[in-house]
């Protein structure tokens, strides 16, 4: 594979953990589902859900009321070949009431760990596993 078919691919799949991480925080529930496969699987702290179907009733079953931040770095993606990619990603999220003295402070930092595929689409989210790594006490 040549280097700048690699280094698209990466670009393709680093975009969409930030564009998950946009959507979901603007309650945009459709474009953030439409960031996996069809058959795609993520595993939350709920459990995992397998179809887009189960994740967009999982995420219009959320409370849509809290401000959300999600912020990701030390994105990694590794590219096993044209069609298939994996990586991890380091996030915290905040969410609270605007007003809420403790605002600044994550109330989770984790992990994502995806497996990516290209589907006629472009590139998707086959697998995520969201581990939590620490969670805030407030």
């Amino acid at each position: 594979m040549e280097t700048a078919e690699r280094h698209a691919i990466e670009h393709e799949c680093s975009r969409l953990v930030r564009a998950y991480c946009v959507h979901i925080d603007a309650y945009r529930h459709a474009e953030v589902v439409a960031l996996f496969a069809e058959d795609g699987v993520w595993e939350t702290w709920k459990g995992p859900m397998r179809g887009r179907a189960a994740m967009q009733a999982y995420l219009d079953a959320k409370d849509t009321k809290p401000t959300t931040i999600h912020t990701v770095q030390n994105i990694m993606v590794d590219v096993v070949s044209e069609r298939e990619a994996s990586g991890t990603s380091v996030f915290l999220y905040f969410g609270t009431d605007r007003s809420d003295p403790t605002a600044t402070v994550p109330k989770v930092v984790g992990r994502y760990f995806d497996k990516y595929v290209l589907t006629p689409a472009g590139w998707r989210i086959a697998h995520r596993r969201t581990d939590m790594t620490f969670r805030s006490q407030q």
